[in-house]
């Protein structure tokens, strides 16, 4: 009996044929040579090479394991050579021509249309036929490249470009096909990244070398300077913790310092500089924490010396929960810890934002310590305030141009009584106290002069509690940092002054910082409520640092 071969027979034994066959002579033709050849040297060839090593990715990719992996592993090593200016145009092309088919899509959405008009079943067979028209095709690469060896670290950095792009891209058009892939990602990232795919470890001094180098890397808080500065943070009266993902051994994704205190701290500088950090650095050297930057006193701030960490001229550094001798020692003493407070959370992977990891890192390190120290019930972060400063000057600004028009601001930023009170330090040059308030802001000059740092002291704190409280963002806190607690159900506890005043913490927040305390038997309703009903969960502290009283300038 005679075999008869079809066009798809014959097509896959030449596949087969490119996978098996070593000797199997590429042909002429770019478009016909077998993908596991495609490599970086077809990379700066044009748009026509990107486009003929695309369409040879997505044929028959579904046909089996052995080809779907060698044209995925094509594929990842492909784009890792692409120049750098050349990955814009070539995500583009992908998601142009493997994107959805706007005829597919609008025969699928008059299907709807006219199904909604029968049966209840017709609609929902419509809108299966719509779900499958757009989902892109190169889902179905992503998904395939999740399968191979190191594919899920890809795909991360992949987002990371993709969401770099769109960021620098000013053409619409782009800006869609960019979203488009962004959108795709996220889906399967967020899938993949759930927290039964993650591990929870905790990273010591004597933890694998690579792993403390990545944490020290990759903090984004409260940066990490001195080796001695990574140890103290990992040593006794700290936790470290980590969330890894198994296609990401190695890496982590989330990193959570916190520090075990007697009293929710009001100051970082009460963790970072605590009196064994002080004593090994300062001994000999009285003027260390009395100048603005590593280098010695009287030199100027400029792009070559670091960002200073240290508080600035004039700064007293409180003392810590804990007298210096116990932290001389390794061991701890269960009974000085009575809370523990989050003071820096960083996710690692710029390809995981809006991936939401942070939430389960809290809830996890939470189970941890209490199995360690049952008796732990106090739990709060101390966290900065990123954008308050800048909040706040737009609308000085703003209260300012409407005076100068001759308008009456409908907000205006200080209370009689607080204009009252900086009127004495106000200088002839400057037309109102609503400048000099600006000025203080803008030179920082307010923290330099005890004077006026008491009378700043107020109108700070008040305007802090009313962009953390007040200031909406579609319902939500402005803040993003505020967001993200109270999301996971923390209280808006208290507000700090002097808690940062290193130059990035007076940059960021006028020194300020937040605490947001997690009362574990509240923290379910509190997140509901915040996330369902817009209902911030406050302290009387804060709102009592809200004055209702409008005056004017």
């Amino acid at each position: 009996m005679a075999m008869t071969f079809t066009i798809a027979t014959v097509r896959r034994l030449r596949q087969l044929s490119m996978v098996f066959s070593p000797s199997f002579k590429v042909k002429a033709s770019l478009g016909m040579q077998p993908f596991a050849t495609m490599n970086s040297s077809h990379v700066n060839n044009g748009t026509q090479v990107d486009g003929s090593f695309l369409a040879s990715t997505f044929s028959d990719i579904d046909s089996n394991l052995l080809t779907s992996e060698a044209k995925c592993s094509s594929f990842i090593e492909f784009y890792k050579n692409l120049d750098p200016e050349k990955k814009g145009p070539f995500l583009c092309a992908l998601a142009r021509s493997f994107g959805f088919e706007k005829e597919t899509v609008m025969g699928c959405a008059s299907g709807i249309s006219t199904a909604v008009e029968k049966s209840g079943a017709s609609f929902y067979v419509a809108a299966d036929r719509m779900r499958t028209a757009l989902s892109p095709k190169f889902k179905t690469l992503f998904v395939h490249i999740g399968r191979v060896k190191d594919g899920v670290k890809f795909l991360v950095d992949l987002r990371a470009d993709v969401l770099n792009c769109r960021m620098m891209s000013h053409n619409e058009m782009e800006c869609a096909l960019y979203q488009e892939l962004n959108a795709t990602l996220k889906e399967l990232l967020m899938l993949w990244f759930t927290v039964g795919f993650l591990n929870l470890e905790r990273i010591t001094w004597t933890s694998p070398c690579d792993l403390v180098q990545k944490v020290s890397n990759y903090e984004a808080v409260h940066k990490i300077r001195t080796l001695e500065d990574i140890k103290r943070r990992l040593g006794p009266y700290r936790r470290c913790y980590i969330f890894t993902h198994n296609s990401m051994p190695r890496e982590p994704v989330v990193v959570l310092h916190t520090a075990l205190m007697s009293e929710i701290a009001a100051s970082i500088h009460s963790i970072i500089l605590s009196p064994r950090y002080r004593s090994l650095y300062t001994e000999g050297y009285p003027d260390f924490y009395s100048v603005e930057t590593r280098s010695p006193p009287g030199l100027p701030l400029t792009p070559t010396n670091p960002e200073p960490q240290e508080p600035m001229q004039g700064a007293s550094v409180p003392s810590s929960s804990f007298s210096a001798s116990l932290l001389d020692e390794d061991k701890e003493d269960p009974t000085q810890i009575s809370c523990a407070v989050f003071y820096s959370i960083t996710s690692t992977q710029k390809g995981l934002h809006g991936v939401e990891m942070g939430n389960y890192l809290i809830k996890s390190v939470v189970r941890k310590l209490q199995e360690e120290f049952p008796h732990l019930q106090k739990f709060s972060s101390l966290s900065p305030i990123p954008g308050f400063r800048d909040w706040l000057l737009f609308n000085v600004n703003h209260n300012i141009n409407a005076r100068n028009a001759g308008e009456e601001p409908q907000s205006p930023i200080l209370l009689p009584e607080e204009v009252t009170s900086l009127r004495p330090f106000k200088l002839a040059s400057q037309a109102s106290v609503l400048e000099f308030f600006k000025d203080q802001l803008l030179t920082h000059d307010w923290y330099r002069d005890q004077n006026v740092k008491e009378v700043m002291k107020g109108p700070l704190l008040r305007l802090c509690a009313h962009y953390l409280y007040v200031e909406k963002r579609r319902k939500l806190a402005l803040n993003p940092v505020a967001n993200f607690h109270l999301s996971n159900g923390a209280q808006l506890f208290r507000i700090n002054f002097l808690a940062d005043t290193t130059h990035r913490g007076l940059q960021q927040s006028c020194s300020m910082m937040v605490n947001y305390r997690y009362f574990l038997e509240f923290t379910e309703y509190n997140s509901r409520n915040y996330v369902e009903n817009q209902q911030i969960s406050v302290s009387e502290s804060v709102l009592n640092l809200l004055n209702p009283q409008q005056g004017g300038s």
